[in-house]
């Protein structure tokens, strides 16, 4: 066990944490140690440290208890494709249990300190993803329409697209015939703001010299992302 932790808080030394603090997460390695398996010890750490590889490319949440229950889903299928760790990171009931129960040992262990508020969101999507008999990976991410989409960088200036940037993107394309006109009277008809997100979506979109969706989409529009994005579009339709 000696060696082992020894290699893991020399490892600790190059980590740079997103969320945590390294204090922290030595600190509970160092007791886990006392009561874990050499193997076991192993891999708690590389749970964790997956965790916080794939926070490094998400948008900053500031605190832990921010992150939403959803985001362990798509952490769950991030760290297949890229922690090349045998199969442990395989998307399987059992690799997630393991993987979202060392996330709530560590979790346990920072709210006994004071140091977490609490661990709802982890608890709600061990819940949702882990409660039956097999695996249930989160498909339809509740998004608010607030969080970070995609940057494009202009020479000094970045440009950031949000996913309601995203959604009137897809209507654009998909009920709008890309006329940015029409799209911008249909937006009026429900509220100023979102005909002031309009205006502000194709300005930056001459900014970067794109047109429309699939000037900047990564992939293929999902159904559910066009029924979210027309569900968003008219939400407050029928307040006004």
């Amino acid at each position: 066990m000696k060696n082992a932790l020894t290699s893991i808080l020399n490892q600790l030394k190059d980590i740079d944490f997103v969320l945590f603090k390294k204090a922290d997460v030595s600190a509970f390695l160092k007791r886990e140690a006392e009561i874990l398996s050499e193997g076991e010890l192993t891999s708690l750490f590389d749970d964790i440290y997956a965790f916080n590889a794939y926070l490094g490319r998400t948008e900053d949440y500031s605190f832990i208890e921010k992150v939403p229950f959803w985001e362990y889903s798509v952490c769950l299928e991030w760290c297949e494709s890229h922690m090349m760790v045998g199969e442990a990171f395989d998307l399987n009931l059992k690799n997630a249990k393991r993987f979202l129960g060392s996330l709530r040992r560590f979790y346990d262990y920072l709210v006994g300190l004071g140091k977490l508020a609490d661990s709802s969101q982890l608890n709600k999507a061990i819940k949702e993803v882990c409660g039956g008999k097999k695996l249930k990976l989160i498909e339809v991410i509740p998004y608010t329409g607030n969080e970070s989409y995609t940057s494009i960088g202009i020479g000094k200036e970045t440009i950031d697209f949000d996913i309601a940037d995203y959604w009137l993107l897809i209507m654009l394309d998909t009920q709008f015939d890309g006329n940015w006109t029409t799209l911008l009277e249909a937006a009026f008809g429900i509220s100023g703001e979102r005909a002031l997100k309009v205006k502000n979506l194709q300005a930056k979109m001459g900014t970067v010299g794109m047109e429309g969706l699939k000037d900047i989409i990564y992939s293929d529009v999902m159904k559910s992302d066009v029924d979210q994005a027309t569900a968003w579009f008219y939400r407050d339709a029928d307040r006004t």
